[in-house]
């Protein structure tokens, strides 16, 4: 049954935008203003509990003003006067998640590296904004780098407006921010927005492009509180975490003690049918680069792997397997991945047809070496 095609149909499906999601970004799976015993383990610290503003007060000030309430587990500037506020405590690199609730048309902001020598934070601080991105009055949309950076699409999607990942007003938007040594990032409800580095080049062309450039102390400080900014209207903020990065840039792992597990090979006498780690004489051949291992609805004895350069094995799922048959090779179809200028080409995705055992339908996904780069097939098949 697996040696011989009958059926071979190609479309071709359009690539969506490849967003990088960071498994924390996922909107609270736990309790409100709570961390979970792996966010506690690799470094995760809450700057708000749900029952106290104790890590916070008012700029240039020791105190939190009235402006600022807990209501119902939410950090709430909700009342004129409020003003900014800042942490306590400074922070130099770090990963930070909120969660914010923005009123209709209303404005925030959240500020890093904030220092207190200016009348106000934002000439410190840069701004990722806070808003109602509908009926809100700022040209810079919620969860840009204010006058600095926005939301980037790559050239392929042919996208005519800015991307737009913020929900509807009342309801829970989660804004993830990442200063590191090597590389900054801001990212909406999981999608990554843009990549950033302070102080470099490109940093420092924007800021002489912007409002802030006659601000000398804009941007400058390696370290500082974090600003929630007060801009009259109601927000409100939960589920408020950060951690700390190391100057070397490496995080805690979420590992409290040592497996008792050692690695061994699941199948060690397979040979793949086609293909040798060395030729005749000796040289290294193309490595296999296996990037799926699964197995087809009725058949929980055989098991198919996914080779990169448009190959397909399917071989018993038996420790003592010793032959891995090739029973779909496509490579002549496939853009190879490890060509000149490839990028995470060549044979990408196989998923069987839940009826397989009947109708022995299977889809693969590849990208094409003849086709536009935004496009990639789509093919069907089947076996006899």
């Amino acid at each position: 049954m697996f040696r011989k095609l009958v059926r071979y149909s190609t479309v071709a499906s359009a690539i969506g935008l490849a967003l990088c999601l960071n498994p924390s970004l996922s909107l609270a799976e736990t309790k409100a203003n709570q961390l979970t015993r792996q966010e506690e383990l690799s470094g995760w610290k809450l700057l708000f509990d749900g029952t106290s503003a104790d890590n916070w007060r008012n700029y240039k000030s020791d105190k939190l003003s009235d402006g600022w309430r807990v209501v119902d587990g939410e950090l709430v500037r909700s009342a004129g006067g409020a003003g900014d506020i800042v942490t306590k405590e400074q922070y130099k690199y770090f990963e930070l998640l909120l969660e914010y609730k923005i009123s209709k048309g209303g404005n925030s902001g959240l500020m890093f590296h904030v220092t207190e020598e200016n009348p106000a934070p934002w000439h410190s601080g840069p701004e990722i904004q806070i808003q109602d991105n509908v009926d809100g009055h700022d040209p810079q949309k919620s969860g840009w780098l204010y006058q600095l950076y926005q939301p980037t699409t790559p050239p392929w999607i042919n996208a005519v407006e800015s991307l737009d990942k913020t929900r509807p007003v009342g309801e829970w938007n989660q804004l993830y921010l990442r200063i590191a040594p090597n590389q900054c990032e801001v990212s909406m409800n999981g999608a990554v927005y843009y990549n950033f580095q302070v102080g470099n080049n490109d940093w420092n062309q924007r800021v002489a492009k912007s409002k802030f450039a006659n601000m000398a102390g804009f941007g400058k400080a390696v370290q500082g509180h974090i600003c929630l900014q007060d801009h009259g209207d109601m927000v409100s903020f939960r589920n408020f975490k950060i951690r700390e990065i190391p100057e070397n840039g490496t995080v805690k792992q979420p590992i409290d003690g040592v497996l008792a597990a050692r690695g061994e090979p699941a199948f060690p006498n397979l040979k793949w049918e086609g293909w040798s780690p060395r030729d005749e004489d000796g040289n290294p051949t193309k490595p296999l680069r296996i990037l799926e291992l699964t197995y087809a609805n009725g058949f929980p004895k055989r098991l198919f792997a996914m080779d990169q350069r448009g190959w397909i094995f399917t071989f018993e799922n038996r420790r003592d397997v010793e032959t891995a048959t090739r029973f779909l090779d496509i490579e002549s179809k496939v853009s190879p991945w490890n060509g000149p200028g490839a990028n995470e080409q060549g044979l990408l995705g196989l998923a069987f047809h839940p009826k397989f055992k009947d109708n022995g339908e299977f889809f693969v996904s590849y990208m094409s070496p003849t086709r536009e780069r935004k496009t990639t097939p789509l093919s069907s098949l089947a076996t006899a």
